[in-house]
């Protein structure tokens, strides 16, 4: 091909027609046409990550803080009502269970771990015991899922009930 003041030319000698000009400007993607395909990839995968069953770490998150706050609440009852209150874990229907009845569901992708008291009470694994004077039998509570864990930690002597991210 030989180039004659900037215009293509064909083997031939001839200009190109209108229509090679045409095809070679229209070449490519614009930066729009770009956008709006990433723009459906996005929605596609954010529906998909939200239909996805599972718990993910906020989820996770507020199955132990709903664990903490039963233990807390059976902390006070004890202390208030002056008896022993107790906290037990119902491995068939993966839920804590307080003396009061209050319970909170352990989804099954969670996995719990109970460091403590290695007892039975009412057919269900014991998990802690409060004492009318504040003080409690102590337990961890590990609860994790993929590489997201979180403790509950009930100190044996006061009784307190802390959550923490290891």
């Amino acid at each position: 091909m030989s180039r004659k003041s900037g215009h293509r030319f064909s083997e031939k000698g001839h200009a190109p027609t209108q229509d090679a000009k045409r095809a070679a400007s229209c070449a490519g993607f614009t930066l729009l046409e770009v956008m709006a395909v990433m723009l459906i990839i996005a929605l596609v995968a954010s529906v998909v990550v939200t239909m996805t069953p599972g718990t993910g770490r906020a989820g996770l998150k507020a199955v132990t803080l709903r664990s903490a706050a039963l233990l807390r609440r059976e902390r006070a009852q004890a202390i208030l009502g002056g008896r022993t209150r107790r906290v037990s874990l119902d491995g068939g229907r993966r839920i804590l269970v307080g003396d009061d009845g209050d319970a909170v569901p352990i989804p099954r992708d969670v996995a719990i771990d109970v460091l403590g008291a290695d007892a039975m009470w009412s057919g269900r694994r014991a998990v802690v015991r409060f004492d009318p004077d504040g003080a409690s039998t102590g337990v961890v509570l590990r609860l994790s899922r993929e590489q997201a864990e979180y403790e509950i930690r009930v100190n044996w002597f006061t009784g307190g009930v802390a959550v923490s991210a290891p």
